[in-house]
């Protein structure tokens, strides 16, 4: 008689956080999901030539040991929003692997212009509705930039923006995404939020900014396996730990917590506090 296994394991999903909102996803069947596509060299930046005062708001981006050869793949490319920070790596993944781009409707066209891909290959979303692919299946929900700083008052008018791209006079902007685009104001405007559900029916829920609440409200009967959430700097363990429990997911991942690095803050600290409040309220999460 043939023993019996001593363990066994699922390949429901593998994953890996590239850097701010990014995360490659190997999917049940083998196809990579990438969502906002955006890595920073460090060593390639120093190289260009960035005057000090940009330069220091882009060092919470900056990575080493990386790069976008690193990808094994790329079947999906999916964006929350178009900011720099979330797709300067959308052209070469897109000419090395010709993926289908999921993007925000109304910034379809403009990421087809600023990354030289066919218009073919992008696919508009709209909240509200459903899209069925081979691999999964897409929800799509309203959302909302987060704006703290509009709240602390340091949030530039749609014309001290304008003047300020005036100043940029490189091929590529402060993110490396190809110059002159509209990034800056689609980005502020357009964001969408996420329920995927795999073929094996593993659920992801990805929700990024501000509204969360409102977002909690559409995805009320679905409880995810596991929820990627926007670690915004302003939220408390508490707080934080509190959005886990609502959602009622089982394990959840950050979202721009690459953020952390402008303050010095001990994101590992941060987190064990997270979990020792979700043990307290007696949560397996």
């Amino acid at each position: 008689m043939q023993p019996y296994e001593t363990a066994a394991h699922s390949e429901a999903l593998r994953l890996r956080w590239i850097s701010v909102q990014c995360y490659e996803m190997a999917l049940p069947g083998g196809r990579v999901l990438v969502t906002d596509p955006f890595h920073l060299d460090a060593e390639a930046f120093g190289r260009r030539g960035i005057p000090p005062q940009f330069a220091r708001e882009i060092g919470p981006y900056l990575q080493a040991g990386f790069s976008a050869e690193d990808f094994t793949g790329s079947d999906y490319l999916w964006l929350n929003h178009i900011h720099g920070d979330h797709v300067n790596l959308m052209g070469k993944l897109w000419h090395r692997f010709y993926g289908r781009v999921l993007v925000p409707g109304d910034c379809a066209r403009g990421v087809a212009w600023i990354f030289d891909i066919p218009y073919a290959a992008i696919y508009p979303l709209y909240p509200g509705n459903t899209y069925h692919f081979e691999d999964f299946t897409l929800k799509v929900y309203p959302g909302a930039h987060d704006n703290r700083a509009f709240r602390e008052g340091k949030e530039m008018t749609s014309s001290a923006a304008a003047q300020l791209e005036r100043m940029i006079t490189l091929e590529t902007d402060l993110f490396d995404v190809p110059f002159p685009n509209d990034t800056t104001a689609l980005g502020a405007i357009h964001n969408l939020n996420y329920l995927i559900t795999t073929r094996d029916n593993y659920k992801i829920d990805f929700s990024a900014g501000r509204d969360f609440e409102g977002h909690l409200k559409h995805v009320a009967d679905e409880q995810p396996n596991l929820m990627l959430r926007h670690r915004i700097r302003s939220l408390t363990p508490e707080q934080y730990a509190g959005q886990l429990m609502d959602m009622g997911a089982q394990l959840m991942l950050p979202l721009h917590h690459n953020n952390a690095v402008a303050q010095g803050e001990d994101l590992n600290a941060y987190f064990a506090q997270v979990n020792a409040v979700l043990t307290a309220r007696g949560s397996a999460a």
